[in-house]
């Protein structure tokens, strides 16, 4: 589903956010990708949403080679993708029906099947009773659901998740996480950046890992999410 190969990022004035990274991860997995802050963690994100251009390297997803992708298929790529930002990127002046069907909208969707796309969302979100509210009438666990709705109502086979639940309290970070396993196990590949240590101890899933713009773990095991291990260490 996803293979780096050599892949380096570089910025002006020298800064570098990845030095020749490899790795693949398969599809139907789900990763975590983990690191400390500044690690480049987002910058890899990025790279495979096609938000930034690698300076160096080879990146495959889905099978589509991105050296030899033309920009008009762009977008047709991006509707394979789901992506959920930290910190929501929710539009404060359209309610949360709006901020769902907007990648539907984009996509250019039937109106009746933006409809149907949608409701479904946010039933499965658990938010189908605030269609009509306002992104700053919602908790944070709230409107980070109303991010993960937007991220997959078009139903794409990959989801990529930068600190999903950096933002959020203890509780609610479990809450979104078993909410994306929901979504794992019906087909979608997850590939879930994060620092939150209590996820990492809870649940035992293959990890990427950077370092310093390095990956530290080249070769990551596919595995498919199991249920969180209750009461003890993903690793003992």
């Amino acid at each position: 589903m996803i293979q780096f190969d050599a892949v380096s990022l570089h910025f002006g004035a020298g800064q570098t956010a990845l030095d020749d990274v490899s790795f693949e991860i398969e599809a139907g997995s789900f990763t975590f990708l983990v690191g400390h802050s500044g690690a480049g963690k987002s910058s890899l994100l990025q790279l495979i949403a096609r938000l930034a251009r690698p300076s160096s390297g080879s990146i495959t997803v889905g099978g589509i080679d991105y050296a030899t992708l033309r920009t008009r298929h762009e977008p047709a790529l991006r509707r394979q993708m789901g992506v959920i930002f930290q910190d929501n990127q929710l539009l404060g002046d359209r309610n949360v029906f709006d901020n769902v069907a907007l990648p539907l909208i984009i996509g250019g969707f039937r109106y009746k099947d933006v409809l149907t796309r949608v409701a479904a969302a946010l039933e499965r979100v658990d938010l189908a009773p605030f269609a009509n509210a306002y992104p700053a009438t919602l908790s944070g666990g709230q409107q980070q659901r109303v991010g993960i709705a937007r991220a997959l109502v078009a139903r794409p086979r990959l989801l990529l998740a930068d600190e999903p639940t950096g933002n959020l309290d203890a509780g609610m970070s479990q809450e979104i996480m078993e909410l994306l396993l929901q979504f794992h196990r019906s087909g979608v590949t997850v590939l879930l950046a994060t620092h939150d240590v209590s996820l990492l101890q809870a649940y035992d899933l293959a990890r990427l890992e950077l370092s310093a713009g390095r990956c530290v773990s080249p070769a990551v095991a596919p595995q498919r999410a199991r249920h969180p291990l209750r009461g003890r260490h993903a690793h003992q």
